[in-house]
C-alpha cells in the first residue's frame, strides 16, 4: 500500500463527468475544498459527489475544507500598469479615492513607511513611502501589469486582523453544511488561533480536527507552539515563498515536517508540486524531484491545487503523483531511512516506539491499533514503520480523518464491545473482516486492555491471523 497520502483540490476540472471517479481510482485520499473560490452550492455539491463516489472504493476518503483567511487582494476596475519608480495610492475604504483598494480594509492601519508590498505572488514589488490619514502612498520597485483581485503580501507588516474573519464565518457555515472532515486555517500567526477556530467551528456544530497553514513569517517563528496547538499543519509554500526569501523554503519545509512528525501530527506539503500539469500531460523532471524529496523529508501527504481544480489533466496529475510516491517509497524501504528517532517523553511515546521496534524485528505484516480519536494511530505513524498500520476506529468521522495520516489504513470498529470481549482480539477480527489483514499475516496489536476500575492498561500482543480472523499464537 502507498503510505504517503495524496490531497487534490476539487474544482471545475473535477466537475466534468467521470473525472472525480477517475481521480479516486488513481489514488486520491483527501479531497480539498478551497472555500476562497466558488459558491456554497458548488462546494456542498462537490462534497456530496465525493461521498457518493468514494462509497465504491475500498478505502476511506477525507474532505478538507480550506478557509479563506485574511487573504489580501487588490480591488481595481481593470488592469493597472505600474512602472518602476512610479508612485500609487492604496486605500481601505472604497469611498476613499485611490489607485488600489484592499479586500481587508483594516490592514491599512498596520502598514508603515519602508515596509514592502508584494503583488501578484511577488511578481510586482513596491514599498510604502508615507502614510496619510486614509491612504498609503507607495512607490514601485519592480513593475508590471497588475490585474484585478490579485493577491497582496505584506511580509514586513505584523498583522492585527482577527484570526477568524467574516468570510471565514461564512465559509464555516458552508463546511458544516457539507459535513467536512478537516478544517484548514489560512495565514495562521500564533497558536492562539487554534482555540479561536475550534470555538468558531463549534458555533456551527462542526467538531473536526483543525490544520494550520504555515505561510507567514510569524508562523515560522511560532512553529513549535502552532504544531502543539493544532491537529496538523500544511507547508503552504506559495505564500510562504512570497513572504520569505525563496531560498529559505526548502529548509523551512524540512523543519516543519520534522516538528509535525515529532508531535504525531499529520503534515501536508503543498503548492506547485506538479504545476506544469495544468497545461501538460507530463510533469517536469524538477517537479518529480520536488515530490520525491517531500517523501524523503517524511511528509504525510502531498497536495495538488490548480493541477486538479482547473487544470487540463487532473486525472493524469493524480496518477503521476501516485507513481512518483510509490517509486520514492520503494527506495526508502530499501535504505531504511524511514526509521528515525522521535522524542520519547511520556509513556505513550515509549509504548509506540516499542511497538514499532517489535514489528520491525519480527518482520510483522501489520501493526493493529484500535483508536477512539486517531491519536494512537498518529503516534505510531510518526515512527514510519515498514509494517502497515491498521487503525480500527468506532466512528465514520474518525475513519475518514485518518485517511490523511501516513501509512494508516483505518477500518470500522464497534465502539462498544460485548461483556467479556477481548478488545485486541476484536480489533484483529475487524481488520480481517474489512480486508486489511488476511489469513497467515503476522500482526503486532497495541491497545488499551480493560482492567478493574474502568481503566485501560496499554497492552502489546503478537498474533498470527487465523482462517476466520481469529488470533493464533505466532
Amino acid at each position: 500500500m502507498r503510505r504517503t497520502r495524496i490531497v487534490a483540490t476539487l474544482g471545475p476540472a473535477t466537475d466534468r463527468p467521470g473525472v472525480l471517479e477517475a481521480i479516486l481510482d488513481s489514488g486520491l485520499d483527501v479531497a480539498r475544498i478551497n472555500l476562497s473560490h466558488g459558491t456554497r452550492e458548488e462546494h456542498v455539491a462537490r462534497v456530496h459527489c465525493v461521498r457518493r463516489a468514494a462509497a465504491n472504493f475500498a478505502r476511506p476518503v477525507a474532505v478538507l475544507a480550506d478557509l479563506p483567511g485574511p487573504k489580501l487582494r487588490a480591488l481595481l476596475p481593470g488592469p493597472l500598469v505600474l512602472n518602476a519608480g512610479q508612485e500609487f495610492t492604496v486605500a481601505g475604504a472604497l469611498d476613499v479615492p485611490a489607485d488600489i483598494h484592499l479586500t481587508e480594509p483594516e490592514l491599512l492601519r498596520d502598514m508603515a513607511p519602508h515596509q514592502r508590498l508584494l503583488l501578484d505572488d511577488g511578481r510586482l514589488q513596491a514599498r510604502v513611502i508615507r502614510k496619510e490619514p486614509e491612504r498609503a502612498v507607495v512607490v514601485v520597485e519592480v513593475g508590471g501589469t497588475l490585474l484585478p483581485n490579485k493577491g497582496i503580501n505584506l511580509p514586513d507588516t505584523p498583522l492585527s486582523i482577527p484570526a477568524i474573519t467574516p468570510r471565514d464565518e461564512a465559509a464555516l457555515e458552508i463546511a458544516a453544511a457539507a459535513g467536512v472532515d478537516w478544517l484548514g486555517m489560512s495565514f495562521v500567526r500564533s497558536a492562539a488561533a487554534a482555540s479561536e477556530l475550534r470555538a468558531a467551528a463549534e458555533g456551527h456544530a462542526l467538531n473536526v480536527p483543525v490544520l494550520a497553514k504555515i505561510e507567514r513569517p510569524e508562523a515560522v517563528q511560532n512553529a513549535e507552539a502552532i504544531v502543539e496547538a493544532f491537529d496538523g499543519i500544511m507547508v503552504a509554500r506559495g505564500d510562504l515563498g512570497v513572504e520569505l526569501p525563496l531560498e529559505r523554503v526548502p529548509s523551512i519545509q524540512k523543519q516543519l515536517i520534522n516538528l509535525a512528525r515529532m508531535a504525531g501530527k499529520p503534515v501536508i506539503t503543498a503548492t506547485d508540486m506538479l504545476d506544469s500539469m495544468r497545461q501538460n500531460p507530463r510533469p517536469t523532471r524538477a517537479e518529480v524531484s520536488d515530490v520525491a524529496n517531500a517523501i524523503y523529508d517524511g511528509t504525510d501527504a502531498v497536495m495538488l491545487s490548480g493541477e486538479t481544480a482547473v487544470g487540463a489533466y487532473p486525472v493524469e496529475a493524480v496518477a503521476a503523483m501516485h507513481r512518483i510516491i510509490c517509486e520514492a517509497e520503494e527506495h526508502l524501504i530499501d535504505d531504511g531511512r524511514r526509521d528515525v528517532f522521535v522524542p520519547r517523553g511520556d509513556i505513550e511515546d515509549h509504548i509506540t516506539h516499542v511497538t514499532c521496534t517489535l514489528a520491525r524485528e519480527t518482520v510483522a505484516d501489520a501493526i493493529v491499533t484500535p483508536t477512539y480519536s486517531g491519536r494512537t494511530a498518529r503516534h505510531v505513524a510518526r515512527h514510519r514503520p515498514r509494517a502497515l498500520i491498521v487503525a480500527p476506529a468506532p466512528t465514520e468521522n474518525v475513519v475518514r480523518q485518518l485517511a490523511l495520516v501516513w501509512g494508516t489504513l483505518p477500518v470500522p470498529f464497534p465502539g462498544q464491545l460485548s461483556p467479556g470481549d477481548d478488545r485486541l482480539e476484536a480489533a484483529v477480527r475487524a481488520a480481517f473482516v474489512h480486508g486489511a489483514l488476511k489469513q497467515g499475516d503476522l500482526a503486532v496489536v497495541l491497545a488499551g486492555h480493560p482492567i478493574e476500575g474502568g481503566e485501560r492498561l496499554p497492552t502489546i500482543r503478537v498474533v498470527r491471523v487465523g482462517s476466520s480472523g481469529q488470533s493464533c499464537a505466532p
